[in-house]
């Protein structure tokens, strides 16, 4: 399966973790990071529609949050292809809860991911593109 998997976290260790694991997930060997919502945001618009797109998100982030980030996302066209899996600390049930209210989250993850998370990724993912 072909997609573009984008990993957007504001801590440097965290997105470099992120990033090793889903190197060695059978997610993609070529993952995109951003350190901020804003930047994401400007790829996901600037992107061929056509390919699946799965966002690794933070919520907690500076300047643009993981949730205006969801919420600029709805604002846009509808974009088939892209899902969300929020990836965080917040232990808070109200963030979960939160989160699947927006329609391109697929899952809830907290930090830090693990090889098991990025493979049960996957199947969801690789699931939700055949469909």
């Amino acid at each position: 399966m072909k997609a573009d998997i984008v990993i957007v976290d504001d801590d440097a260790v965290v997105l470099l973790l992120h990033k090793i694991l889903v190197q060695k997930s059978s997610l993609t060997s070529n993952p995109i990071c951003y350190d901020n919502a804003v930047d994401t945001l400007s790829f996901v618009l600037n992107r061929n529609p056509a390919i699946p797109l799965l966002i690794l998100l933070d919520i907690n982030m500076p300047q643009m949050s993981g949730w205006d980030l969801l919420d600029e996302l709805k604002q846009l066209p509808p974009f088939e292809n892209v899902f969300v899996v929020m990836v965080t600390s917040s232990i808070n049930g109200s963030d979960r809860d939160r989160a699947i209210q927006y329609e391109k989250v697929i899952d809830y993850r907290e930090k830090p991911l693990t090889d098991q998370a990025c493979e049960e990724i996957f199947l969801k993912l690789l699931r939700l593109v055949k469909s």
